[in-house]
């Protein structure tokens, strides 16, 4: 039996820019820092064994602000990152046509289909480095484990530990549309192997109750 903690980074500039920024290096803003500093809090209060993080810059400064306050150190794995936009956008503002039109394909692409926009993820490559994920959750000794993340694929984590190998693109639409998180909430969920009916199941959805 384990229990998994997913959070989200607080505040970043990728969230309120008017421009598509780059999307590897965007700091949390001032209000992310401050959510950030409220979420380690919370976090020290919470009984967890490990830390890990997607080593993003907004992920990775969340993750650094928690550890100065719990003391752990940090892990970070490629695998728990955020989509990516196609670079070619990046720099340019978002009320450029062409460009809009290629982040919109890249975001359908992501939850919709199989056709690569650039160097975006498809819906089914997301799918399989969520099936990475799991299974390094799952092979980890910790009982457990808190992992800071980003607010769409943490989505793609969950659908997929939630409907198992067979997450299509019709149970994921509704899902990743439905379930929206705020900066710095808090999702549980518990893994249980023995379990016959579905190995991983929810216990909380995007508590956020540290921001007040």
């Amino acid at each position: 039996m384990k229990t998994i903690y997913l959070v989200r980074h607080g505040e970043s500039e990728i969230n309120v820019s008017d421009m598509y920024v780059n999307t590897l290096t965007s700091p949390l803003t001032e209000l992310g820092r401050e959510q950030a500093r409220l979420l380690a809090d919370r976090a020290a209060r919470i009984q967890f064994d490990v830390l890990l993080s997607s080593p993003i810059a907004r992920a990775k400064e969340t993750a650094e602000t928690i550890a100065t306050v719990t003391r752990h150190s940090i892990e970070y794995f490629d695998v728990f990152r955020e989509r990516a936009l196609p670079a070619s956008i990046t720099g340019r503002p978002k009320s450029d046509p062409e460009a809009k039109a290629i982040a919109d394909a890249a975001v359908h692409a992501s939850e919709h289909g199989t056709t690569k926009v650039e160097d975006a993820e498809t819906f089914y490559e997301l799918k399989e480095r969520a099936g990475r994920a799991i299974q390094l959750l799952e092979e980890r000794p910790e009982k457990n484990i808190l992992v800071v993340g980003h607010g769409f694929f943490t989505r793609v984590l969950i659908a997929r530990m939630l409907f198992g190998e067979d997450l299509a693109v019709k149970e994921f639409v509704p899902f990743v549309w439905g379930m929206r998180t705020k900066n710095t909430g808090i999702s549980v969920l518990r893994y249980d192997p023995s379990d016959k009916h579905r190995p991983w199941w929810m216990l909380v959805w995007n508590d956020h109750a540290h921001l007040g």
